[in-house]
């Protein structure tokens, strides 16, 4: 692998990680606002940090699936017909930045080492790194800080 891959890969995964803890903090921190009002405090926090998780696990993992490699179509006599998807030659990396990644392409690490939309991973990805950072500090807040009903 070269120089460049490895770089490139590097700066993804941080791009990734970053993303990821990025959405926790913001789960986080509307988790403890909402508990504060409520009067949970940090166990409101840490029960909307599981379900919050949960619920990114499942909707990342929905969307990193691949494409069909075929397609189903109903025909005018009602039978159905089995066509092959052959690739479209369109470009995968042709990603718009959202205004929360702008906002992450901020943080001190990013900063320095951003890469461009198309070069990062995608949304899918980044979302499944999220959902297991938020589950992570939800672990974290009920068995390292004792924040438990």
């Amino acid at each position: 692998m070269s120089q460049s891959t490895t770089s490139r890969r590097a700066r993804q995964a941080l791009d990734a990680v970053t993303y990821g803890i990025a959405v926790a903090a913001v789960v986080f921190v509307l988790g403890a606002l909402l508990g504060f009002l409520l009067g949970g405090g940090l166990v409101t926090a840490k029960f909307v940090m599981f379900v919050v998780g949960i619920l990114l696990f499942g909707y990342a993992t929905f969307q990193l699936r691949p494409d069909a490699p075929w397609d189903t179509k109903e025909t005018d006599d009602g039978k159905v017909k089995v066509t092959k998807n052959e690739p479209s030659g369109s470009v995968i990396g042709g990603r718009d930045e959202t205004t929360f990644q702008a906002i992450v392409q901020r943080i001190p690490p990013l900063s320095q080492y951003s890469l461009p939309p198309e070069e990062r991973l995608s949304v899918g990805a980044k979302l499944f790194v999220a959902s297991l950072a938020t589950l992570a500090w939800s672990f974290l807040m009920e068995t390292v800080f004792g924040v438990v009903a």
